[in-house]
């Protein structure tokens, strides 16, 4: 049953992102579904039911807007940066979050290096980020956990 669903949401991804319909295409896309859903069918659902899964897309889709928002205040802030109307200070920072699974753990870590100014450098075997910030606020805005929180909402805890 994970298989099928994984195929069938990686089906719809390809055929609405591709937009080609002819045989050729559509071979190909088969195959690479069918492949991709061979390898992560497990990573989507985990140990989970359907229902744990609908679930997850759900929280997934609301804290989407918001990662995207935050995105946009980055961007603004690193654009400031390179003008100069603010400093630049890089640093390496490290914390380990407190989040259940590999997904909260990766989508965590992708969040963070796709808000512009922090990229995830790492993650050590004990669980620890490493974690490049271009500014101390933006090293300051990882350490508070406000991200963590809300992957943490996607994950199902509290």
């Amino acid at each position: 049953m994970r298989f099928l669903v994984t195929w069938i949401l990686l089906a719809a991804l390809w055929i609405g992102l591709s937009g080609h319909t002819d045989v050729v295409h559509l071979t190909f896309g088969f195959l690479s579904v069918t492949l991709v859903s061979l390898i992560s069918h497990r990573h989507l659902m985990g140990d989970g039911s359907l229902s744990t899964l609908s679930g997850r897309l759900l929280r997934l889709a609301l804290y989407t807007p918001w990662l995207l928002w935050e995105i946009v205040l980055a961007n603004l802030d690193v654009m400031l940066r390179v003008f100069g109307v603010r400093s630049i200070d890089p640093r390496v920072i490290r914390f380990r979050p407190e989040l259940q699974d590999d997904f909260g753990k990766t989508v965590l870590a992708n969040s963070i290096t796709l808000t512009p100014g922090t990229v995830t450098v790492d993650i050590e075997p004990d669980g620890t980020y490493v974690i490049h910030a271009l500014s101390r606020e933006a090293a300051e805005g990882v350490l508070a956990g406000r991200m963590e929180g809300k992957v943490r909402g996607v994950e199902g805890g509290s």
